[in-house]
């Protein structure tokens, strides 16, 4: 690895300012105590020994930092044959797969290995800023001028100016870079091999109407099943994937397997429909929404019927492109959901005008702003005229993390229409059959029986 090439002295700083603070030091008490015949010869060494020291420091950061760049350069020609010999496995189907996840593993250590090269370049530029600084200090200091008299008075530092030898020798702590390093490659091999091997598990947690409880739609949640059995939850993969450049083809895949989920439904008789959470990263790539109307295209029958929910921050993020791909998917039947808000600040009329079908808040929210009589959803509106007023222009509100059973008649006399949280029941897996391929083996308990018709 490239730390085994270029080690950083941690130590570098406090022994450049130990060396200073020593020389000022001994040459405060030199012209108190020495006659000035032998001042000036003594202050003279000092010197020279400060600046032969600074010489070989600055050579050993300026080595640190041409192997940096080079490495740096080296990973990039490295990604870029990487990314070469990806899109050929992409276009050739007869590819085995433990060629594909072999690639995926050797992407993922060269993106970590990036990382790497950058934070230590970051290192080598602050040490550069620092060496910089103390050696044109050093050489603005005054020199000592010839005393007027053979004796003068002392020059007397403070008692915390000067370090002891202790703690100018005393190692700084030293952290264990290679065995997070480590740790981390570890894990960004486990999760790529499970998203190369689509080893992605669909989970459904019902959402209901109010006050009848009846189930209305599924929220589908992600989960990636390692290779060891270890489920991980988006929080603990997402990033990973979003570091690798993979979230939107992870995003696409949920969303197929949600209009399995959906047609399935169809064929029970059911009238319940299924969302899907997007992530920013996805949203935010460019054409990636433009992708998604092709996957819309290919399964007709479920129009309708599959809800894609953006967080607040992508819907007031959206640029003329993105509008408009969300302009096509609104357009050809497919409901839009606001989700992740973190504040209440909405123009119903705009977001219908997007396409948005349902907008989703907090339960504490809506229950807190029930219980005080002067907290108001929007300048114009209290909490019982917020959903109201949502529902004018055709969007339902839905209160989420529902967790607490008093919440739940507040909700209904609020006139929530919708709900989800664990008072009505927790995410479970689906059946391997519903998505019609063959799925991970999970417990017994995640493998019961999950989609109910909807009432």
């Amino acid at each position: 690895m490239v730390t085994d090439n270029v080690h950083i002295d941690k130590e570098l700083r406090a022994k450049l300012f130990a060396l200073a603070l020593a020389s000022l030091a001994m040459t405060g008490a030199a012209v108190g105590f020495l006659p000035a015949a032998a001042v000036v010869p003594f202050v003279a060494f000092l010197g020279i020994a400060a600046s032969a020291g600074l010489v070989l420091v600055w050579k050993k950061a300026e080595e640190a930092s041409m192997i940096a760049q080079l490495a740096r350069e080296d990973l990039a020609v490295v990604n870029e044959r990487l990314a070469k010999l990806e899109q050929l496995l992409q276009t050739n189907p007869a590819a085995p797969p433990e060629l594909r996840t072999t690639m995926a593993e050797v992407t993922g250590t060269v993106g970590l290995l990036g990382g790497v090269v950058r934070e230590l370049a970051k290192n080598v530029a602050a040490q550069n800023r620092d060496v910089a600084e103390l050696k044109g200090s050093l050489k603005g200091a005054p020199k000592a001028e010839e005393p007027q008299q053979e004796r003068v008075a002392p020059v007397l530092l403070p008692q915390t100016a000067i370090p002891t030898p202790a703690a100018a020798s005393s190692p700084a702590p030293q952290p264990a870079p290679r065995k997070a390093a480590d740790e981390e490659l570890r894990r960004m091999r486990l999760i790529t091999q499970a998203f190369e091997t689509d080893s992605i598990e669909l989970h459904l947690q019902p959402i209901v109407s109010l006050p009848q409880r009846r189930i209305r739609f599924y929220e589908a949640l992600a989960r990636l099943r390692l290779a060891d059995g270890t489920l991980l939850g988006p929080s603990e993969f997402l990033g990973a994937l979003e570091r690798l450049g993979r979230a939107p083809e992870f995003d696409r895949r949920v969303l197929s397997r949600a209009m399995a989920v959906a047609y399935h439904l169809i064929t029970k008789g059911s009238e319940a429909i299924v969302s899907v959470n997007l992530t920013p990263y996805s949203v935010r790539e460019p054409g990636f929404l433009w992708s998604l109307t092709g996957l819309v295209d290919a399964a007709p029958e479920t129009l309708g019927k599959v809800v894609l929910e953006l967080p607040q921050e992508c819907w007031r993020e959206l640029d003329t492109d993105r509008k408009a791909a969300l302009g096509i998917l609104r357009d050809k039947g497919v409901p839009l959901s606001l989700d992740a808000a973190t504040d209440l600040r909405f123009d119903a009329r705009e977001l219908a005008d997007l396409g948005v079908r349902f907008v989703k808040l907090p339960a504490e929210l809506l229950v807190a702003a029930e219980q005080d009589e002067h907290h108001r959803l929007s300048p114009e509106l209290g909490v019982r005229d917020f959903a109201s007023a949502l529902r004018r222009e055709g969007i339902r509100l839905v209160a989420e993390h529902v967790e607490r059973e008093e919440m739940v008649p507040v909700l209904a006399e609020i006139g929530v229409p919708l709900a989800q949280g664990f008072v009505f029941a927790a995410p479970r897996a689906i059946k391997a059959e519903v998505l019609g391929a063959a799925a991970p083996q999970a417990s017994s308990e995640s493998t019961q029986r999950l989609l109910r018709r909807a009432g």
